[in-house]
């Protein structure tokens, strides 16, 4: 047998992009997020999502606004940018949260959305006592149990459990009338299998490839695992997230780099696969009849 040298270098020996996306961030996540604001209620983009943070939603759906695990405590925000999001946030018609880890769950979030009208759909494991003294009405909170489906206008959601392993999680299938949208979560045993959905059009896959294995490239055999549970959720396309969690350190950092060898190993088992790997402040289309690509960036003005 002959050794193969794979031609990976160490991820500390390549520049990395993180204090300039950090500089981005804080520059131009101002503009983003009012874009996509702009945009989610303008009526001109249904069956889209804007991706405002590495695993934060915006969804514009069936005249529907609505947002899944959003934080307005990121690194970039400031104190006074954290207000007026709320503003923008109490707008909604609703929010979705998949499981209590920080990078997912923003509790002084719910405390500055108390007053306002948006309701909340929370898994059941989540800790009560914390969610009643942020001050939210018991009125505008639904506890979601898996194997339960919650009609919502024209959207239909279906709540699962979801591998995630360390913690409680729980992911969802909406179902829209024109798309059918998959988001498992954090995923951390890929040898386990989500329920039989049939196909899907769209699949949120977060990006994760062992702990502790960001700097082990090409970091098999989760990897190959990883990618082996994409494929067999059945997808149309593919979006791959969860990127450049800031706070991490570097053997706990999911980059681009990451998610591209996610990308050449899910095309390698199917060729067929629309695969994008949507930037914080991006518009993806998820209409199961869209063009193929991610969207674009929106409001960064130099």
């Amino acid at each position: 047998m002959i050794g193969i040298s794979l031609p990976f270098a160490p991820l500390g020996e390549v520049a990395r992009p993180e204090p300039a996306l950090l500089a981005f961030y804080r520059r131009f996540y101002h503009g983003l997020w009012l874009s996509a604001f702009a945009q989610a209620f303008s009526g001109e983009y249904d069956h889209n999502a804007w991706l405002l943070g590495p695993s934060s939603y915006l969804f514009a759906i069936n005249g529907l606004r609505f947002g899944l695990d959003i934080r307005i405590d990121q690194p970039w925000i400031t104190e006074d940018d954290r207000s007026d999001y709320a503003d923008d946030l109490s707008k909604l018609d609703f929010m979705l949260l998949t499981h209590e880890h920080r990078d997912h769950y923003d509790a002084s979030m719910l405390s500055l959305l108390k007053d306002t009208p948006v309701r909340w759909l929370i898994p059941a494991f989540f800790d009560r006592e914390r969610v009643r003294a942020a001050g939210i009405t018991p009125d505008r909170i639904t506890w979601v149990e898996p194997g339960r489906t919650y009609p919502i206008g024209t959207l239909s959601i279906a709540a699962f459990d979801s591998p995630h392993v360390q913690v409680p999680e729980t992911g969802y299938l909406m179902e829209t009338g024109k798309a059918r949208l998959l988001f498992p979560g954090d995923v951390r045993d890929y040898a386990q299998r989500l329920p039989d959905f049939g196909s899907v059009d769209c699949l949120f896959a977060h990006v994760w490839l062992g702990r502790g294995n960001a700097q082990g490239l090409p970091c098999e055999p989760w990897l190959s695992g990883f990618c082996d549970f994409v494929v067999a959720a059945r997808p149309r396309r593919v979006f791959l997230t969860h990127l450049f969690e800031f706070g991490r350190d570097a053997a706990n950092l999911w980059t681009y780099a990451h998610a591209g060898l996610a990308a050449d190993s899910l095309l390698a088992r199917d060729a067929s696969l629309e695969i994008a790997i949507p930037r914080v402040g991006e518009r993806v289309n998820m209409h199961k009849e869209a063009p193929y690509g991610a969207g674009k960036l929106a409001g960064v003005k130099p």
